[in-house]
């Protein structure tokens, strides 16, 4: 996905942490409106009905109906198996991002010792990226056309539906093509290279990355990212 290239030096580094910020900041603001003013409240009702039939239950809920999408299974394998491609890939990158962040924060406190040894790690760091942008164009790609070609589909779909199709296909597209020409991709190898036309694709990749999918997410209809699993804990499944 062609972020694994950090570099202190980079002029994107400070976007990761202030992204993480910022989304931070949002969801908190989010709980607040949730809770009528009072943060606390929501988080309270929501750990009250998250828990009300025990940990297990909760558990359970948080595999199968969050992480295995158990609802989606139940209507639609097809549908199911674009969901968990592009739901995967983005639980991994967010993953690695908040890694990213921390690697940043560890090599700028002790960068000659345990700190600048995992952000190096980070930099080497070549074959989860190299897989990543695959499935999610994949899945992004039959998704879409889905929502263009089949009439059913296409007429309950919303245009903010639209919208983030459209946004993870062009953070795939960049990321898998940034990879191809700038030589890190375990598949095309070197014989694509072309760092002018990589680096202009690698910002590309990294703006949408940071501003669609982590900055953003509080604040527009990308929120669904976090209120779904949130209500299906609170739900403790179900349809």
């Amino acid at each position: 996905m062609a972020v694994h290239s950090l570099n202190l030096d980079y002029m994107y580094w400070p976007l990761i942490v202030v992204s993480i910020i910022v989304c931070i900041a949002g969801t908190w603001l989010m709980a607040v409106s949730w809770g009528h003013g009072r943060p606390g409240r929501f988080l309270s009702a929501w750990v009250r009905e998250a828990f009300r039939d025990g940990a297990a239950v909760f558990f359970r809920t948080l595999v199968l109906d969050v992480f295995l999408l158990r609802r989606v299974w139940n209507r639609s394998r097809r549908r199911w198996a674009v969901h968990m491609s592009i739901f995967w890939v983005f639980v991994i990158l967010g993953a690695f991002t908040l890694a990213s962040a921390l690697a940043i924060v560890l090599a700028l406190i002790d960068p000659t010792g345990a700190g600048g040894a995992f952000f190096q790690y980070l930099q080497k760091l070549s074959l989860p990226y190299s897989l990543l942008a695959y499935p999610l164009v994949l899945g992004s790609s039959v998704a879409l056309a889905r929502r263009v070609y089949v009439k059913e589909v296409r007429e309950r779909t919303r245009s903010h539906d639209y919208l983030i199709l459209i946004s993870v296909l062009l953070i795939g597209l960049s990321g898998m093509f940034a990879e191809w020409f700038s030589g890190f991709d375990l598949f095309i190898g070197t014989s694509l290279i072309n760092w002018d036309l990589a680096l202009v694709i690698l910002m590309v990749h990294i703006y949408a990355s940071f501003l669609l999918f982590i900055m953003l997410i509080p604040f527009t209809r990308f929120r669904h990212i976090l209120a779904t699993p949130l209500l299906l804990l609170a739900r403790r499944g179900g349809d």
